[in-house]
């Protein structure tokens, strides 16, 4: 797992407790109920599909305060690896919208790039990755950056401009790429920075919690957060801990998680995002580990011929890849699997 992300989410697919009893059951004793499925490996592992979703949209809340530069510079720079790392399980298609920190400047508006462009769209982007680049590209420090306000940027563009960026049943992935912490502001917004102003009052915690929890609820969909900040165990000087993103995050839960911005881990942060959703409903990993050698993959009892094309086992990780297909939403999986001798 990826030591900079502290993870607060749900494994890929839930083992149903009765049922996988009685299949350990059946395999432990040496039961089957054909030549093919329950059969006498030693290790049965069972899960319930959760996630069957190919297409993501993606807010990116971009600190634009002049200690970022560099930060937004790899961001813009290293789309496309991003874009990769989600079609590597799975074609995905994505719509990406940003808006900056500065709530003085922007109050939560999407950030046009080059061309009038504000959403970035896989279905129509000739170039998703210089789109998106030129986006960023208009991401700049301003009289009034200095007092980040991440949660109430993101609040209000998705109040304002969800239908711009964000289709209705599509789960939104909203990004925080700050070295601040968050100084959302409702009274007494002004004078010094946030950090040391002792007048100005800011908004609760729990207006982001309700609003993030429920805003896809309807739609029957969800909201992931993704938070790249100054985190405890970061091994660089920021200028505050992002404490409110991650209590947000971990708030929100199932995937959502927090990761470093120090320039030698802001990489790992950044494609452990794309990673984290690239894998949703794809990997499957085994409660022990594998030898490797006979594995047979079931999908509601039918048996999944393996090829590349299909699935594979990944003995680093110690999981099956779902490389062809996504199990659709409610499906069971069954992997039965020699268990390594150590």
């Amino acid at each position: 797992m990826n030591t900079t992300f502290k993870r607060v989410l749900k494994s890929s697919g839930s083992v149903k407790a009765l049922y996988g009893a009685l299949v350990s059951l059946l395999v432990l004793t040496g039961c089957k109920t054909s030549e093919t499925f329950y059969s006498t490996l030693l290790r049965s592992d069972v899960y319930v599909q959760e996630y069957d979703d190919t297409k993501f949209d993606f807010l990116w809340v971009v600190d634009n305060s002049g200690s970022m530069l560099s930060r937004r510079q790899f961001v813009r720079d290293n789309m496309q690896s991003f874009i990769q790392i989600l079609n590597s399980r799975k074609a995905v298609d994505f719509q990406m919208a940003v808006t900056t920190t500065d709530m003085f400047s922007h109050a939560g508006a999407l950030v046009e790039g080059a061309g009038g462009v504000k959403v970035v769209k896989s279905a129509s982007s000739a170039n998703a990755s210089a789109d998106f680049a030129s986006i960023i590209d208009a991401v700049v420090d301003s009289p009034t950056s200095f007092w980040e306000q991440g949660l109430e940027a993101s609040y209000q563009a998705v109040l304002n401009h969800k239908s711009e960026f964000s289709r209705p049943g599509v789960p939104l992935i909203v990004i925080y790429v700050t070295d601040e912490d968050d100084f959302s502001c409702m009274d007494q917004c002004f004078g010094v920075e946030p950090e040391n102003n002792p007048n100005d009052v800011m908004f609760p915690m729990d207006r982001y919690k309700d609003y993030f929890a429920n805003v896809k609820k309807a739609e029957k969909s969800v909201v992931y957060l993704f938070p790249i900040i100054g985190i405890e165990s970061s091994t660089c000087t920021v200028a505050s801990d992002g404490a409110r993103y991650e209590e947000l995050a971990t708030e929100v839960g199932d995937l959502s998680a927090s990761g470093s911005i120090c320039s030698g881990e802001l990489r790992q942060s950044y494609e452990a995002v794309a990673q984290v959703i690239a894998d949703r409903g794809q990997v499957f990993r085994l409660s022990v580990p594998a030898s490797g050698a006979g594995i047979k993959v079931f999908v509601d009892s039918e048996l999944v011929p393996y090829s590349p094309d299909t699935y594979r086992y990944d003995a680093a990780t110690n999981a099956i890849y779902f490389t062809g297909f996504v199990p659709r939403s409610g499906s069971v999986i069954e992997v039965t699997y020699s268990q390594l001798n150590e």
